[in-house]
């Protein structure tokens, strides 16, 4: 990778890495994070939210994306650990630097959320992966012919973006796969999947509805050494949050998980959010390592449900981080919305900590349907509160996440391109620098 990897920060991702990250390229900011004189600008105003980038779907050239919008801050780029890292120490280190030359060329800071957990790389899970792969709509059947299937193949976990999460392989011949779920799409000849497991690997979990996705286990020695270079080469979590698990089952394997490694539960605590706190805390001081100049933000949400300690673990993991990494331990949280308040959990944690903390949010959702709209007013099906036009849906949300303590909001692409949006983005990018 370039000489610019520096600019980089990870991303606070659902279970496995934890850390979400932002870093000023080359625009200034009126208030300066506290970490010393080399540090970066805190993040501030209105950030752009494309899709997510992959070897399939690469940033583009720079009309792509709002790069140019005079009212648009900085981009944040979402991707995989599998996307960057291809196979174990091999990286695709070209998606992030197009990203890095296009924000040097536009003069916007990017931040990068390189997203672990269910995003994991197939190989550390003992994958063969393929590039031959052949799929029909709704027939639930995949056909290769170099992977050759064998018998023991039935019941391990196909990984493939053309079947659901946790699809497995229930019969075979050599050249054809009958699976546990259709396909979501035809494809012929080039696409890519991995059978897990055909060889050593991590440990993993397939987690259960409505969850989605196959995620290694967090604390397993293996994980946490290959993330920790993977961050050192560049710079984890299920999704894009500090989730872990939301359903009973899943919460029972990872707390089983945990004692088996050695985790002791407190009268705090289950063992699972006690591995949970040290395998963030890890993780976290990884990133603090390696981007000394550039505030990570981590993005809160209860790892366990509430009942299950889950809202006790994260504020025990965001009072650490402040009194650790004073100026430089940055909160966010993705559930911006019309009605949010500071007194909320997620909130809360930016309100009591804004005056000294980087801090940010994301949209809930974008304005482009009048389901998400309702989302976004807290209104039926999703609340008791009036239904909102869909600009004073984007207003009111911008609006309280300026008293939230919020210096930049991350906002869908498909309301920072709406030309009725613009003197809004305007008017409240400058309420978010002003913070």
């Amino acid at each position: 990778m370039s000489t610019t990897k520096e600019l980089l920060m990870g991303n606070a991702l659902k279970t496995l890495g934890i850390l979400a990250a932002l870093a000023a390229a080359t625009v200034a900011f009126p208030r300066l994070a506290a970490a010393g004189p080399a540090s970066k600008p805190f993040p501030a105003g209105i950030v752009d939210l494309p899709g997510s980038i992959s070897a399939s779907n690469p940033i583009g050239p720079i009309y792509s994306h709002p790069w140019l919008n005079v009212n648009v801050a900085g981009m944040r780029i979402r991707t995989g650990w599998k996307d960057i890292e291809t196979q174990d120490g091999v990286y695709n280190w070209k998606l992030i630097d197009d990203c890095l030359a296009l924000a040097a060329t536009s003069g916007k800071f990017i931040g990068l959320g390189a997203i672990a957990g269910i995003k994991s790389p197939p190989w550390l899970m003992g994958a063969d992966t393929f590039t031959d792969g052949s799929t029909t709509l709704n027939v639930a059947t995949l056909t290769s012919p170099t992977a050759s299937f064998v018998a023991a193949d039935v019941g391990r976990v196909i990984d493939c973006d053309k079947f659901p999460p946790g699809t497995t392989i229930i019969s075979r011949t050599g050249t054809v796969a009958t699976l546990s779920a259709p396909a979501t799409a035809t494809k012929s000849g080039n696409l890519t999947f991995s059978i897990l497991a055909r060889h050593p690997g991590v440990p993993f979990r397939v987690l259960t509805a409505p969850d989605s996705g196959v995620m290694p286990v967090p604390w397993d020695p293996v994980v946490l050494t290959q993330w920790t270079a993977f961050v050192s080469a560049l710079g984890f979590s299920q999704t894009g949050e500090s989730y872990l698990a939301t359903q009973q089952a899943d919460v029972d394997y990872f707390n089983a998980s945990a004692v088996a490694a050695g985790y002791a539960a407190t009268v705090d605590f289950s063992a699972g959010m006690v591995a949970w706190q040290a395998v963030t805390k890890k993780i976290i001081d990884t990133y603090m390592t390696a981007f000394p100049t550039t505030p990570p933000f981590i993005t809160v949400a209860r790892p366990f449900p509430n009942n299950q300690g889950g809202t006790r673990a994260l504020n025990a993991i965001v009072a650490w981080g402040v009194a650790k990494y004073p100026g430089r331990f940055g909160i966010m949280n993705s559930q911006l919305h019309a009605t949010s308040v500071p007194g909320n959990l997620t909130n809360a944690a930016i309100y009591n900590n804004w005056l000294t903390q980087p801090t940010g949010v994301q949209f809930l959702c974008s304005t482009s349907t009048a389901g998400n709209v309702a989302r976004l007013s807290n209104s039926p099906p999703w609340g008791s509160d009036p239904l909102l036009s869909a600009y004073a849906a984007m207003n009111n949300s911008f609006t309280a996440a300026v008293n939230i303590g919020c210096r930049y909001v991350e906002t869908c692409e498909v309301d920072v391109i709406n030309p009725a949006y613009q003197t809004m983005l305007a008017t409240q990018g400058a309420a978010l620098k002003s913070k």
